[in-house]
């Protein structure tokens, strides 16, 4: 049977939402940078041209929202952990404000300083920014990684068996007519739920199972590419069929990693916390023997 008998068989339930899914990340980073872009050309700008001072009321009003901005971070663990504040709005509301604190409050401080350090309390208390910053960055990408989205629900393992059983079972009118894929996504779905004995073992699995997916994703690419057999006149229609069915085959690669990861993110996100918690609390004390050095001295 050819490819395009083999790719017309079944439906592609996943395709619409991969394809909608990556437009909005590719507009999602395209975004990021060109923000990212303008803001570090205004911070060259206000470093090479000295604008304003950080004792200046500009410079003092910049420092003096963003030092409240980060101590509304503290906001977002007293929701979760105070018995009396647990009724105060949906928790994705305050950890969204949590983020949006964590982002703008340091950007802030930062043209508030001039991006320059001109003592050393201050540079205590932007070292302690700095790595907070860093830390919430890292627990961002952690946090992804067991939840569903941002601002979700906390995943469970069952639940992304579930999801990959499904996905496999999708996929299986369209494998069960091209062994050598069914062959390639097999083998991967038993690669990925390996338990290797031994941390360095164990740790160099799970940092490999990203790159053994992509080589995995391009060696089913040739596959499928070597099973269509062009017909004049619908090559369009087959070319969507088989981008269609890359899509497909892709999340189930996908959910099969996420899947093998997830516990090992869970125990990463537990470690995180145990670091970020004083890190804030450092930076708070730093933060108030900075102003208040600033306001005796």
């Amino acid at each position: 049977m050819n490819m395009e008998a083999t790719l017309s068989s079944g439906t592609i339930p996943v395709a619409a939402r991969q394809q909608h899914q990556r437009g909005r990340a590719t507009l999602r980073r395209v975004s990021i940078f060109l923000i990212v872009a303008v803001i570090a050309g205004i911070g060259w700008m206000v470093r090479r041209n000295a604008l304003y001072t950080s004792g200046s009321s500009f410079g003092y009003a910049l420092g003096l929202i963003g030092g409240l901005m980060m101590l509304l971070l503290l906001l977002y663990p007293l929701r979760k952990r105070v018995r009396f504040m647990q009724g105060w709005g949906a928790l994705k509301y305050w950890f969204w404000l949590h983020m949006f604190g964590g982002i703008l409050g340091p950007l802030l401080v930062l043209f508030h300083s001039t991006f320059r350090v001109g003592s050393l309390n201050a540079g205590v208390a932007l070292t302690c920014m700095l790595l907070v910053v860093a830390s919430g960055l890292v627990g961002r990408f952690l946090y992804r990684k067991i939840h569903h989205g941002l601002y979700g629900s906390h995943a469970t393992l069952q639940e992304l068996q579930q999801a990959l059983k499904k996905e496999l079972e999708s996929l299986e009118p369209q494998l069960s007519r091209i062994p050598s894929v069914r062959h390639e996504v097999d083998h991967f779905t038993m690669l990925v739920s390996r338990k290797p004995s031994g941390w360095r073992g164990r740790a160099a699995h799970f940092l490999s199972l990203g790159w053994k997916r992509f080589l995995v994703a391009r060696r089913v690419r040739r596959a499928i590419a070597l099973s269509v057999t062009p017909h004049t006149g619908n090559a369009g229609a087959l070319h969507a069929d088989f981008a269609d069915l890359l899509k497909m085959i892709d999340a189930a690669l996908r959910a099969a990693q996420r899947t093998a990861q997830f516990s090992t993110y869970e125990r990463l996100f537990s470690l995180w916390h145990v670091v970020h918690i004083p890190f804030l609390g450092m930076l708070v004390i730093t933060a108030v023997i900075h102003v208040v050095a600033v306001h005796v001295y």
